[in-house]
């Protein structure tokens, strides 16, 4: 199994937040800007979320433009409401 690091970001502002280096799961995340924090464990559930839910949209999206013109094939997604995250993937 592959690891990937990622920027995490805060959903409101958008700025990237802080932590210490190798955060332990009870370690505080926090938004320089807006001041928001979580615990680390939390952050990476959201930002799990997050990038669950663009992956699914985007394919969504992705399938629908390569099927658009055909005559055979007929794709119709499912639209998942608007959501808003707490903490983003950056």
């Amino acid at each position: 199994m592959s690891t990937v690091e990622v920027q995490i970001l805060c959903g409101c502002c958008k700025s990237p937040a802080q932590t210490v280096a190798n955060p332990k799961p009870q370690d505080k995340v926090t938004c320089p800007r807006c001041n928001r924090s979580d615990t680390f464990d939390n952050v990476r559930r959201i930002v799990g979320e997050h990038v669950a839910y663009e992956t699914s949209r985007q394919l969504s999206e992705s399938l629908s433009r390569a099927v658009r013109g055909s005559s055979v094939l007929k794709f119709t997604p499912k639209r998942a409401p608007q959501r808003s995250f707490r903490w983003i993937a950056g």
